[in-house]
């Protein structure tokens, strides 16, 4: 489904745009269509699991859509026959690119926060890092609809081709792009807990939480900023603090790994404040789906 949505459809709906048509009124109805859909799913959907890059050519084969459209749509009438049937096509168009334009705004207003948001370092430092899930609406973040991670992210990386992994899903850690990667204190303050030795779990075989894992796995949870910030998933027998450590956003905490309650190895980050999830901010921005993160 998330191929169907992410590459099909919009393809589609392109291709469509670009034919010659009876009138100008039909090639109008397919452009709203084509363009709606396009900016739905280039804020709403994967690209980590599609390939970031991908979006750019999307982009590009809409505009080469449009120009097609244009030259072949060019000496046709403007206007379709007075009957139900040929006025009924553009009427869809316009329903289906209307619920696209809706669902893409709402999308659009995750990627800001109502309320005042906790400043962090982010806490990897070498690659290019991609929003998973994040922002202030559940369409573009998952995690929003639970209280105490609202806010939450989930971060995994990507390697040179824009692929978070090699392959779509496969059962290798290794093969994950974020596997292993060092994982910094987010902020100045005091380990407040911290949980080593559950195992990573093959991602197709993580589903089910074992008896006796907590859901974020291995991880650590920092008083910082008035706030609780969570670190989670991590590495077997990589955390490298313990509950009363001073820390400082220069202080390794452990590895990126793949236990607890998790699909695939990510970085889990979120805070809270009298439990509720409190808005994450990196240097000062606000990051939700397909966002990027840059570390040199």
């Amino acid at each position: 489904m998330l191929f169907l949505s992410s590459l099909f459809f919009p393809v589609y709906f392109m291709i469509e745009l670009g034919r010659k048509r009876k009138n100008k009124l039909v090639c109008f109805g397919w452009f709203l269509l084509a363009t709606s859909y396009a900016v739905y799913i280039l804020t709403v959907g994967r690209w980590d699991w599609i390939g970031y890059y991908f979006r750019y050519a999307l982009i590009a084969f809409w505009l080469y859509s449009v120009v097609r459209a244009v030259r072949n749509n060019r000496d046709v009438p403007l206007w379709p026959p007075r009957s139900f049937v040929s006025w009924a096509g553009p009427a869809l168009s316009v329903v289906f690119a209307a619920l696209f334009v809706f669902l893409g705004a709402y999308a659009l207003t995750g990627h800001q926060a109502s309320e005042e948001a906790v400043d962090l370092r982010f806490p990897l430092r070498s690659g290019t890092y991609h929003v998973a899930h994040g922002g202030s609406r559940t369409i573009v973040n998952y995690h929003h609809d639970y209280l105490p991670q609202q806010y939450a992210l989930d971060i995994v990386k990507l390697n040179a081709g824009g692929w978070r992994t090699k392959g779509i899903y496969p059962n290798e850690l290794q093969a994950y792009a974020i596997y292993g990667d060092t994982l910094y204190s987010p902020c100045n303050g005091k380990v407040l807990e911290a949980a080593d030795g559950f195992e990573d779990i093959a991602p197709t075989l993580s589903e089910k939480l074992p008896e006796g894992v907590p859901p974020a796995g291995n991880h650590v949870a920092i008083g910082c900023l008035d706030s609780k910030v969570y670190v989670a998933h991590m590495q077997k027998g990589s955390v490298k603090v313990k509950a009363g450590d001073t820390v400082d956003v220069n202080t390794p905490i452990g590895l990126v790994g793949n236990s607890g309650n998790t699909s695939e190895p990510h970085l889990h980050i979120h805070a809270e404040r009298n439990g509720a999830g409190v808005p994450i901010t990196f240097n000062g921005e606000f990051l939700a789906r397909n966002g990027l993160i840059r570390q040199e």
